[in-house]
């Protein structure tokens, strides 16, 4: 029998990296969403938990400010203001601050959306059209002419795939790359396209990496990594805050009415003086 060929051994070689670096890269992608999971289930249990305080907490406080609009109103003003005026002075200022934060949150959206279209993760078909393209442009380009005959051939093949790839057109693209890859010396061999897809998977890897270790280092990576007994002491010690200043919130409140009450008391005052 006689000794396989280098190239043989070669691609063997190339397949058993390929098949790891793809176990590798699913059962990374297969800890990232377990991690995920895990993660909006106890943020789900925290919401539970939570959310009716804070949603209480959030409703007084914006209390408490409309109140404190309506004392500032009448510790300007020089004579007995309504409760009517004074719900109509509220309304027309919050009106006017929905306003401008609907304006705020429209221009933060367009930039948002602007950034996005800039960092967005390519698609597929993307990443197949780069990589056609930039086969294409090694194997065709100019400067690897052997005549003006064949250079001017070339540039014009380098022109359509130009075009293929601003149209997007994927298959005109592919239809390029075969039509100049019938001699088998121009072909991209088996082995190089296995060294391309692994090397793929190796960015893919550290990707998923870092992703999943900024998931365990973020607040809720953290606490999932706690044992149930300070999860639960972590949890109570949440609402026993919220409940704290809830209470607090509410005492503020209850001065607020008060300051309010006596402002009126001494505005009624001084107009029966007058």
């Amino acid at each position: 029998m006689l000794p396989a060929r280098f190239e043989e051994l070669e691609r063997v070689q190339l397949e058993l990296e390929l098949r790891r670096r793809l176990a590798t890269t699913a059962s990374l992608q297969g800890l990232v969403q377990e991690e995920q999971r895990d993660q909006q289930r106890l943020q789900q249990e925290f919401d539970n938990r939570l959310s009716p305080l804070r949603n209480d907490l959030e409703r007084l406080v914006s209390e408490i400010a409309r109140l404190e609009s309506r004392l500032d109103r009448m510790m300007f003003s020089g004579g007995t203001v309504s409760d009517e005026e004074l719900d109509q002075e509220a309304d027309d200022k919050r009106a006017d601050e929905a306003a401008w934060w609907a304006e705020w949150r429209h221009k933060q959206s367009e930039r948002s959306q602007q950034r996005v279209a800039k960092t967005v993760s390519p698609m597929p078909d993307d990443i197949q059209m780069r990589r056609l393209y930039r086969t294409l442009a090694r194997l065709v380009h100019p400067d690897r002419a052997r005549n003006a005959e064949d250079r001017e051939h070339r540039e014009e093949i380098m022109r359509q795939a130009n075009q293929a790839k601003e149209a997007r057109d994927l298959t005109w693209m592919q239809q390029l790359l075969a039509a100049w890859s019938r001699d088998d010396s121009e072909i991209p061999s088996q082995s190089e396209a296995m060294r391309g897809r692994i090397a793929e998977l190796g960015l893919e890897q550290q990707q998923l990496r870092r992703e999943l270790n900024h998931l365990k280092e973020s607040a809720l990576g953290r606490l999932l990594r706690l044992g149930e007994r300070d999860l639960r002491r972590h949890l109570r010690h949440e609402e026993s805050k919220l409940r704290r200043e809830l209470a607090l919130t509410r005492l503020r409140r209850r001065r607020v009415l008060r300051t309010i009450d006596e402002r009126r008391e001494s505005l009624s005052a001084s107009t029966g003086d007058t």
